[in-house]
């Protein structure tokens, strides 16, 4: 004698609503997953326009000076530390991102080498590959 069991109304019912509940969690994975990714996208856009803005500041604060005490002086008011010989640093974006500028030059055209680069602990000694950089000469009246 064969034992059959057949599916009930009841038991059909259950697995079709088990099935919606599998497809609609996958669905709601792949939601989740698309918009996380957009935001990402998003923040980090933000902050390279931030970085593109910061490094653009330091170009005009460069342009503008017009002696060398001025420009330390436009420089530590923008929030930067260091100095003309050693160079300037700025943090920025709640530490996550790094511009330097090193000056060079002889008598009274300098030559500045900006650098944006990710500092992820905002504490890095060797930053990695810098993913904005910028580079202006520009003739001081005072010289270096």
């Amino acid at each position: 004698m064969k034992i059959g069991s057949r599916l009930s109304s009841g038991n059909l019912m259950l697995l079709e609503l088990i099935f919606a509940i599998i497809f609609f969690c996958l669905a709601m994975a792949a939601s989740m997953s698309v918009f996380g990714n957009a935001y990402e996208m998003s923040t980090r856009a933000e902050d390279q326009g931030a970085a593109l803005r910061e490094t653009d500041s330091a170009a005009e604060i460069i342009r503008s000076s017009e002696t060398k005490e001025e420009m330390d002086s436009l420089f530590k008011s923008a929030g930067f530390t260091g100095n003309m010989e050693t160079g300037y640093e700025k943090l920025f974006c709640d530490d996550r991102y790094r511009l330097t500028i090193s000056l060079s030059g002889s008598g009274k055209l300098i030559q500045a080498d900006m650098l944006c680069y990710s500092a992820k602990d905002g504490t890095q000694s060797e930053p990695e590959e810098p993913f904005y950089n910028l580079s202006i000469k520009h003739a001081l009246k005072g010289g270096l």
